[in-house]
C-alpha cells in the first residue's frame, strides 16, 4: 500500500513538473536566441556607493547617504526575451531596503520600480512576466540598496535569463518556500502568494493531487492483475498532498518567529514599541508627548486612516486626548480654544498652510494655527 501510494505521488509530481515547463513557461525569443545578463565587469557598473564589479561577485558599500545602486546592461534589451530574474545578495542584520528598478518608454522616461519583500534573498528568482512594466523594450536596469551608511552589501548574483525549464521550476520553489513579513492586513487575510507569484500554492497542490490520482488510476489499470484498488491509498495520497501545502506554511511560521525573536528579544517593553509594527507612529508621537505643555492641554488627532488615527490617539493617553467619533466627525471650528493642540497623521483631509499659518479644517473652513512640529508621519499644529 505504501509502495503504491509513493509511486502514485512521484508520478503526479513529475506530471506536475512537466505540465509546468510544457504548458506554462515564458514563450521563446521570436528573434535570435537571447543571451544570460549577468553580473560582471562587462555587464555591470556601480551608479552609487563603493566597489568593483566581477565575474564572481560584487561587495558594495553603500555610501554616506546609505545608498547602493549598479546597473546592469545599461543597453535597451526586449523585456519579453528575459522571463527570469536572480537575486543572490548576503545582507547585514539590520535588512536593507532592497529594490529593483528600470526604464521603458519611447524616450526612455518612464521609471518602473518593484520594491523586494523583507525576506531572506539568497536565491531567489522572480518570473519578471509579473512585474508591472516589464514589457516591450526597457534599459538602465538597476538594482538600489537603501541601508546604513558605509554598510556592505554582498552581491552573489543580479541577472536576467531567458526562458528555460529549469528556470521556470527554479522560479516556482523559489516563490513557494519565500518569506514574507507580517503586516498589519495578515491578521485577517492570507493570499499564499507575493505580487510576483506565477502559481496559486493552493491551485498547484490541488493539480498535484488530481494528477497523484490519476497516476493511481493508471498504475491500477497496469497492474490490474497485482494491486487492487484501495481507498486507504486515496487517503493517504490527499493526506500527502494536504501536508505538503500545511507545510507551506508551516515554513512561514518558522521564518516569522525567527524574524520577532531578532526584533524584540531582549528589549524593554517601550524598546519594543520603537521597532514594532507601529514604530514610525511611535516614534512621531514620542517626539509629541514633550511639546504638551501645560499637561492639560487638549489633543485633537486627525487623520483618514482610522487605525493609524485611533493607534495614534491611544499612545498620547493619558494626556486629554479626543479622538473624533465612528463617524469622523471633528469638533467645530468654535468649539476650538487658542492652544488646543491638533495632530495631522498621514493620510488626513486637513491641510496645513504655513505661508498664511492657517489650518483648513473643511473644505469651506480654516483657522489659525502655528506648526509646532513635523515629520514624514504627520504635523502637530497650535490653534491661535
Amino acid at each position: 500500500m505504501l509502495r503504491i501510494t509513493v509511486l502514485s505521488l512521484l508520478l503526479g509530481a513529475l506530471a506536475l513538473m512537466a505540465g509546468l515547463t510544457l504548458f506554462f513557461s515564458p514563450p521563446s525569443a521570436t528573434g535570435p536566441p537571447a543571451h544570460s545578463i549577468t553580473l560582471s565587469s562587462a555587464n555591470t557598473k556601480v551608479i552609487l556607493g563603493a566597489g568593483t564589479p566581477g565575474n564572481a561577485e560584487l561587495q558594495l558599500v553603500l555610501n554616506d547617504a546609505g545608498l547602493g545602486v549598479i546597473t546592469l546592461a545599461e543597453k535597451q534589451i526586449a523585456a519579453p526575451d528575459y522571463p527570469f530574474l536572480h537575486l543572490d545578495i548576503e545582507e547585514a542584520s539590520n535588512k536593507p531596503l532592497v529594490l529593483i528598478s528600470w526604464n521603458t518608454g519611447p524616450k526612455k522616461d518612464v521609471r518602473h520600480t518593484y520594491i523586494l519583500p523583507n525576506q531572506t534573498r539568497e536565491w531567489l528568482w522572480l518570473a519578471t512576466n509579473e512585474l508591472q512594466g516589464w514589457t516591450d523594450n526597457i534599459d538602465a536596469l538597476s538594482l538600489v540598496i537603501v541601508g546604513q551608511a558605509g554598510e556592505t552589501v554582498r552581491i552573489r548574483d543580479f541577472g536576467i535569463y531567458p526562458t528555460a525549464p529549469s528556470r521556470q521550476l527554479q522560479a516556482i520553489y523559489s516563490d513557494l518556500v519565500g518569506y514574507v513579513s507580517w503586516h498589519r492586513g495578515s491578521m485577517n487575510t492570507h493570499t499564499g502568494v507575493t505580487p510576483v507569484s506565477s502559481f496559486y500554492r493552493t491551485t498547484l497542490i490541488v493539480a498535484y493531487l488530481t494528477l497523484s490520482l490519476l497516476a493511481y488510476g493508471l498504475l491500477l489499470l497496469a497492474l490490474r492483475s497485482t494491486v487492487k484498488f484501495s481507498w486507504q491509498v486515496v487517503a493517504l495520497i490527499f493526506l500527502a498532498c494536504w501536508i505538503s501545502l500545511d507545510l507551506f506554511w508551516q515554513n512561514r511560521l518558522l521564518h516569522q518567529v525567527a524574524d520577532t525573536y531578532r526584533t524584540f528579544s531582549g528589549k524593554t517593553a517601550q524598546e519594543k514599541l520603537t521597532v514594532g509594527p507601529d514604530a514610525q507612529l511611535y516614534n512621531f508621537v514620542a517626539q509629541v508627548i514633550p511639546l504638551v505643555q501645560p499637561k492639560d492641554t487638549r489633543i485633537f488627532v486627525s487623520s483618514s486612516d482610522t487605525y493609524l488615527g485611533q493607534r495614534g490617539a491611544y499612545y498620547l493617553y493619558p494626556f486629554n486626548v479626543f479622538w473624533p467619533g465612528p463617524r469622523g466627525e471633528f469638533p467645530p471650528d468654535y468649539l476650538l480654544h487658542s492652544g488646543d493642540l491638533i495632530v495631522l497623521i498621514n493620510p488626513t483631509t486637513m491641510r496645513f498652510n504655513a505661508a498664511t499659518n492657517t489650518l483648513a479644517t473643511s473644505p469651506n473652513t480654516a483657522l489659525g494655527a502655528e506648526l509646532v512640529f513635523g515629520d514624514p508621519t504627520g504635523k502637530v499644529v497650535r490653534v491661535k
